[in-house]
């Protein structure tokens, strides 16, 4: 399986033939000792992944932000879709049509990962949509009692 590594202006391609250069040994929860090109190096994982591949990491001590993209994501960022497209992440749209029955924020309020936003009725079920990141609301086009359409703005965070 190929997967890429990428840090500030860094990219390291990691293919199954190129798998032999890179020996990973766990040395303890999150801890791996990496071998490549015969030299050796300590990286910790400090946070993440997130949904985007997004980590933070401390290699010898030294932590930096990276992002490791598998298959898909190379697939998808090849096409020009971006898993990192953030100005997309910061808008949420309805899944399906429905209609609102309560909204759950207000602009400014700040939420966390898996808070509630609001609650849409669809097919005769109510769906309760939560947020998929911590942020702060900008806007919240949507209201209590407004049929949406799949793809209508329902919810903005800012950036």
């Amino acid at each position: 399986m190929a997967m890429e590594i990428r840090w500030d202006d860094k990219i390291i391609e990691i293919s199954e033939d190129a798998s032999s250069n890179w020996e990973w040994t766990r040395k303890s929860e999150g801890v791996f000792q990496v071998r490549i090109d015969g030299k050796n190096y300590e990286v910790e994982a400090v946070e993440g992944p997130d949904a985007s591949g997004n980590m933070i990491v401390r290699v010898e001590g030294v932590q930096r932000e990276v992002q490791v993209l598998d298959e898909r994501a190379l697939l998808l960022d090849k096409m020009g879709m971006s898993t990192t497209d953030t100005e997309a992440d910061l808008h949420l749209c309805a899944p399906m049509p429905g209609k609102v029955l309560s909204v759950l924020v207000e602009p400014g309020q700040s939420v966390k990962a898996g808070d509630s936003l609001l609650v849409l009725e669809a097919m005769k079920m109510e769906n309760v949509i939560k947020a998929a990141f911590s942020a702060t609301i900008e806007d919240v086009p949507a209201k209590s009692g407004m049929a949406v359409e799949k793809g209508e703005l329902l919810v903005a965070f800012e950036a």
